[in-house]
């Protein structure tokens, strides 16, 4: 388990007068600002040891945070330039644009300048190192604890690319966010009472049909992973439509904003009339899956006179669209043998699972879940704010004391267990069953290491004793963006689901336990296997898994229609 030490101010010149951030920026030349923009979500980029174009600069920094780690005795990772370091730089950008950009007369000079920026992410990291109280010792520390301190540490950048391999991650993205718009907008034509989300929808992206829409978001996307796979954040179209459709995603006035809201609305920047940089990668795909949720929302409420903070958009939205169409399409598609047992058409729809299968003696009983977290819990860095907030989302909701998600879970083993699940009669309790519990969540929001560890947990202290004859497997929480991209792996053979499931079950029950001849190696050894044992479920899949033709032939049409 990863868990980096950003550098700050104070580690490398304790004795020195910091300034403000704004300050170091003022000293930077507009070309620089302008290529800072995106340059710091590329790959391969620099860190503290290769920061510097001058070798002498190098040496002095090289010396100065060999100072800090010696004197600290620190074990982790040291790193100078995160991803949330270079959006919250990016952010500070383009919320003092007239400053920075438009009349910024400075000269180049990249010695000044290289050190300035330096100086810029040190003092972004001291603001965002908000979890200092956050002492993590993997050598000593119980997995619960350790689940726990992952979970406050990693749970505001969740979904903003904080991966190993963030190339595999976007082209998984990349494909999963083509699949959900093109369901979305097949949802909006399969009634005419949509019709006016359709035409709001094409409005705000500046296009005069849905079909040239959904066609410029499937070129984006490609384009982005094209740009990120060569390292690349620059965009340049030639023709006025395209130009068009990028301006809706541009703004002129960005406010630093809890959560990079601004930048998640506006994730290009406008470098002149037809070059665009890509401000985040991640934040350009989401617009067409996450925040198109609210582009719709404004219509819907315009439409029906709603206030602003009228919720019944949001439930139209997750159970029509989400989980009727979206979720059941794809799981009926995925398990679609005609042996498999499925839920029949009993009456009492409040209590039965979203979606459920039997095969044999093995159960898969599956909660849906397409829920927002409030920004300010989501950036809170507090663990027990966090659990809270989940524990609403996804255990009892505190309102009417009605179990949600795995409390809804918990009900279908228990009326399995008595015999009172009118969903499938033919469960025959004089044999044994193993049921596998699934909370199944509408994007990557709870990627975690540490989540399922915890909320499997909230599963096993809620449970009932059940009939002897049932075995409950752990709960595994999956984000439909992994069932989507290795549906066809998934369709493949009966047992890779289960497998899968089992694999994920197993290391999530593995003795994590470190060993060496030095604290360094006791260290390492431990780090690797409590990564393996707190890793979601998403990550027991192997990139083979996906076939690469799938990717092709989902943008195909692109070059065809040249």
């Amino acid at each position: 388990m990863r868990v980096d030490i950003r550098l700050e101010f104070n580690h490398i010149y304790p004795e020195s007068e910091k300034e403000e951030l704004i300050d170091y920026l003022k000293r930077l030349s507009k070309k620089t600002i302008e290529n800072i923009i995106g340059f710091f979500t590329t790959d391969n980029l620099p860190d503290y040891y290769n920061f510097f174009s001058n070798p002498t600069t190098q040496q002095v920094i090289n010396r100065l945070v060999a100072r800090y780690i010696y004197n600290k005795k620190i074990l982790g990772n040291i790193t100078l330039v995160s991803r949330e370091a270079a959006l919250f730089l990016s952010e500070a950008i383009l919320s003092n644009k007239e400053m920075l950009i438009i009349n910024n007369t400075n000269e180049e000079n990249p010695d000044d300048e290289e050190l300035n920026l330096f100086k810029a992410f040190l003092v972004i990291n001291e603001d965002i190192n908000r979890n200092d109280n956050l002492t993590l010792d993997i050598t000593k520390d119980s997995v619960e604890k350790i689940a726990e301190i992952s979970v406050a540490l990693k749970f505001s950048t969740a979904d903003i690319g904080v991966y190993e391999d963030v190339n595999i991650e976007l082209l998984k993205l990349g494909y999963v966010t083509s699949y959900k718009f093109e369901q979305l907008i097949n949802f909006l034509k399969s009634k005419e009472e949509y019709e006016y989300l359709i035409e709001d929808l094409c409005k705000y992206f500046n296009q005069d049909t849905v079909e040239k829409l959904s066609a410029h978001v499937d070129f984006l996307l490609v384009q982005v992973l094209h740009f990120k796979n060569n390292n690349s954040f620059k965009l340049r179209v030639e023709d006025e439509d395209s130009n068009n459709f990028l301006q809706s995603l541009t703004s002129n006035e960005i406010i630093a904003e809890t959560d990079f809201l601004p930048l998640r609305n506006h994730p290009l920047y406008q470098i002149d009339e037809f070059t665009y940089s890509i401000v985040d990668p991640f934040f350009v795909l989401d617009k067409f899956t996450k925040s198109v949720k609210f582009i719709l929302k404004e219509s819907f409420n315009k439409k029906n006179n709603l206030n602003e903070k009228d919720r019944t958009f949001f439930s139209f939205y997750n159970k029509e669209f989400s989980e009727e169409y979206l979720m059941k399409k794809l799981l009926d598609d995925i398990f679609y043998k005609k042996y498999y047992i499925k839920q029949n058409g009993s009456s009492g729809k409040e209590k039965e699972p979203d979606y459920y299968y039997r095969y044999n003696n093995d159960i898969f009983v599956f909660e849906y879940k397409d829920v927002l977290i409030a920004k300010e819990v989501k950036t809170s860095g507090d663990i027990e704010q966090i659990t809270d907030a989940l524990k609403k989302k996804f255990l009892v909701n505190p309102a009417n004391e009605k179990p949600i998600g795995i409390g809804q879970l918990i009900n279908h083993i228990k009326a399995i267990s008595e015999n009172e699940f009118v969903y499938d009669a033919e469960i025959d309790l004089n044999k044994k069953h193993r049921i596998y519990p699934i909370l199944l969540l509408s994007d990557r929001l709870l990627e975690i290491p540490g989540i399922n560890y915890i909320m499997n947990k909230w599963l096993r202290n809620n449970l009932p004793e059940i009939h002897k004859n049932l075995i409950v497997n752990d709960l595994v929480i999956i984000d439909i963006d992994t069932l989507i991209f290795f549906a066809e792996y998934l369709k493949t053979k009966d047992k890779n689901f289960k497998e899968l499931l089992e694999d994920h079950i197993k290391k999530m029950n593995m003795i994590a336990k470190g060993y060496g001849n030095t604290e360094r190696e006791v260290y390492q050894t431990f780090n690797n296997k409590i990564s393996k044992k707190l890793a979601p479920f998403s990550s027991r899949f192997s990139n083979s898994m996906f076939d690469e033709k799938l990717f092709i032939n989902r943008f195909s049409y692109l070059v065809n229609d040249k």
